[in-house]
């Protein structure tokens, strides 16, 4: 504790120091590497947020199913956070950009979920429509066993399939029969709007789509280079810039407030004092970066 309590420190220290940014940036190289820096201090308040608990009692028994869930989509969004920061440092724009998408649906998943006014009853939802390619795969070796005795391999995963399902309190006639595969009923777009961030979806969600599905803009402008109306293969990656590395760090900023304050986690306000400087300081880069680079 002694040494997270120094370490927090010298954050607090390094954002005094450099807040504002330094306006002599002139290159993307000078930006991202402060971007970076502030990546790995964003990391460290993440982990160290993600690694509270709000009393001692949690600390030693854990949490809740319910709970659990919000806590584990923090965990998600420090890894995947942790993931692109590998993948940023290693210029590989297209591989790091992967790391969006997955990052933003966690962050709003989990708003959405500390916002429910039915948390039992939307964990529960939540649970279930986590199991629709299981479902899927359970009637097809429940046919395949209609046909002839079921394999090893595939006796294997009915019974690893059946027991998740048992340890979540679902049935198969539960899961079988059900149709809707929306947390409580809600897609994504619907979320994000009752959350007040519709005009995210395009912006945010919809443009990241690009680098996980691999469609012909993601094909078009990282993988191919175009000589008149030929295209030959381009292997080299793309070097990030601050515009994806800010935005990464602005969600898991804004995201890591949002979760102190629901699990009580943070009494005496220190990560949260930290992580909002750190935010403002990123917004600060972010629109340097813009002001002096942006195209």
């Amino acid at each position: 504790m002694d040494k997270v309590i120094q370490n927090l420190k010298k954050i607090n220290e390094w954002i005094d120091y450099n807040s504002p940014p330094p306006t002599n940036f002139k290159t993307n190289t000078e930006f991202m590497k402060f971007a970076v820096e502030i990546m790995n201090l964003c990391l460290y308040l993440l982990k160290t947020g993600a690694a509270s608990a709000p009393d001692a009692e949690t600390a030693r028994k854990g949490y809740t199913k319910p709970k659990a869930i919000i806590v584990g989509h923090i965990v998600r969004i420090t890894k995947l956070y942790e993931g692109s920061i590998i993948h940023i440092c290693n210029h590989q724009l297209e591989l790091a950009a992967v790391f969006l998408r997955p990052l933003l649906e966690a962050a709003i998943k989990m708003e959405y979920f500390i916002n429910s006014s039915s948390k039992k009853k939307s964990c529960r939802n939540f649970i279930l429509t986590s199991y629709r390619p299981e479902k899927e795969i359970l009637q097809d070796l429940n046919a395949k066993a209609e046909e002839r005795p079921l394999i090893q391999i595939e006796k294997r995963m009915k019974q690893k399939i059946v027991s998740r399902l048992k340890e979540d309190g679902i049935s198969q006639t539960e899961l079988m029969d059900n149709k809707t595969w929306d947390v409580d009923g809600k897609n994504f777009r619907s979320i994000m709007k009752m959350l007040d961030y519709d005009s995210m979806y395009s912006y945010g969600f919809g443009n990241a789509s690009h680098y996980v599905h691999g469609d012909w803009y993601d094909i078009d402008l990282h993988h191919l280079k175009q000589d008149g109306q030929y295209y030959t293969p381009d292997m080299d990656f793309d070097i990030p810039d601050p515009r994806l590395a800010c935005s990464l760090t602005g969600i898991c900023l804004r995201t890591l407030l949002i979760y102190l304050k629901w699990n009580k986690s943070d009494p005496d306000g220190v990560i949260t004092s930290l992580a909002e400087k750190l935010c403002k300081l990123n917004a600060a880069l972010d629109a340097a970066h813009e002001n002096t680079l942006g195209e």
